[in-house]
């Protein structure tokens, strides 16, 4: 059996996407570590996987809950003291060390994470990308994933998108001089000795790696109908149904209906801007006293629970597996765990991606593409969560709703994560059987 190296993003949405991966991997005898920062120890752990943990001297254990009682000016301050800190540990070696330690057979890196690929290829050692997202390089006539340009096979629908890549090359190239990220990738590069010709900036949010395989955490369900690249390998299973615990008053609230769930994220304490959707959530309660909400605003600041109307149940944290089984509708910022999460329990979604950055534009455009939700625009957020609710409480995103569905449980019900995994380490080619 083979010794596999998981380094992913310190961020929920990265990570738990890849548990099944994970999990499957090591119940077929595999040795399987997660790479991460000591605050994620509990994260990996409480679900019998093995952390390796690194940079404990820059992210102590205790740093993350450190940062929930900051405010946001000492948060963001001291956050990006310990970022400028780890980049100059990864520029260093430091993540080179670390990978000679481990000495696994093979990484599986993070497609987000340039130093992964960078520092593997210098030391030889096999790697496979994981994209917690939709696939983000660049494909004739398909718009970047970070762009509210919507998709199409006709000219014009490919003329845009060919604009949109347009506009994003322009938009970096006038932000180089100001945005540390491009002198940080050149800095790895140079450190690393990675050749220039195997990376390219033809990625809406991050560099692609043309030449390297990529396990996509994301049934090929949800992409715009076209071929697919040959090195994006979909349908790769990742969501993990979650029985969990309900306290006595939340669980009297789910036996309300309708019922709307509003949940941001997990990075809603880095993202001030989810209290316009949070404000006018609680402005649209107040005028359908008929529909039960239930909003979990995480360390975002609130009105106190018994000022909220009284259809509103207000709480920092919620067990979403168990809040979308018995919602009628979700209202998301976009991300793609929540967006899979509301396929897989088939909850229709209403989308304000404006309020998230990198790939919700994206994701909420495939929405609306297949029926399944529908976006409320920048500028008419609030006028427009009501239309929206009605549509979505009317049952019109059902017949799609139910067709996806049933696709994605065939696609969670596969092995075929640990099956590509293991045809790449018999030194097979990964072809998508498509």
């Amino acid at each position: 059996m083979s010794r596999i190296l998981i380094h992913m993003y310190r961020e929920h949405g990265h990570l738990l996407p890849t548990l099944k991966l994970a999990r499957s991997l090591a119940a077929a005898g595999h040795q399987v570590e997660y790479l991460l920062t000591p605050p994620w120890r509990s994260f990996v752990e409480s679900r019998g996987l093995t952390l390796r943990p690194y940079l404990e001297a820059i992210y102590p254990e205790w740093i993350e809950g450190a940062w929930a009682r900051m405010s946001r000016t000492a948060r963001e301050a001291d956050a990006a003291r310990r970022d400028r800190a780890r980049i100059d540990w990864i520029v260093a070696g430091g993540l080179g060390d670390v990978y000679r330690a481990a000495a696994p057979d093979l990484i599986l890196g993070d497609a987000y994470d340039v130093s992964v690929p960078i520092a593997a290829r210098r030391l030889g050692i096999d790697l496979l990308l994981l994209s917690p997202s939709l696939f983000q390089g660049r494909e004739p006539g398909v718009p970047p994933l970070s762009s509210a340009a919507p998709w199409g096979p006709d000219p014009a629908a490919r003329r845009a998108a060919e604009e949109a890549w347009r506009r994003l090359a322009e938009e970096r190239q006038r932000s180089a001089t100001s945005d540390w990220y491009p002198g940080y990738v050149d800095a790895l590069i140079r450190a690393y000795a990675f050749p220039r010709d195997e990376i390219t900036w033809d990625g809406a949010i991050v560099p692609d790696f043309p030449a390297l395989d990529q396990l996509v955490l994301c049934p090929s369900a949800l992409e715009f109908p076209r071929p697919l690249p040959q090195r994006c390998h979909y349908d790769v299973p990742s969501i993990l149904e979650r029985e969990e615990e309900l306290s006595p008053s939340l669980a009297a609230w789910l036996q309300r209906s309708p019922l709307v769930y509003c949940a941001p994220g997990s990075q809603g304490m880095w993202r001030a801007q989810h209290d316009e959707l949070f404000a006018e959530v609680l402005a649209l309660a107040e005028r359908r006293p008929e529909v039960t909400f239930v909003i979990a605003h995480g360390t975002r600041a609130m009105p106190a629970p018994e000022s909220a109307p009284a259809n509103v149940c207000l709480t920092g944290w919620a067990p979403q597996h168990a809040v979308l089984r018995a919602a009628d509708v979700m209202i998301s910022v976009g991300g793609l765990g929540t967006v899979k999460e509301c396929l897989w329990y088939g909850v229709p979604i209403i989308l304000a991606p404006h309020l998230n950055p990198y790939d919700a534009q994206g994701n909420a455009r495939r929405i609306v593409h297949h029926g399944l939700g529908e976006i409320v625009p920048e500028a008419q957020l609030g006028r427009s969560l009501e239309g929206a609710l009605e549509r979505a409480l009317s049952g019109v995103y059902a017949e799609p709703m139910a067709r996806i569905q049933a696709t994605i449980k065939t696609v969670e019900a596969s092995d075929r994560g640990r099956a590509l995994v293991e045809r790449w380490l018999r030194g097979e080619a990964l072809r998508d059987p498509a």
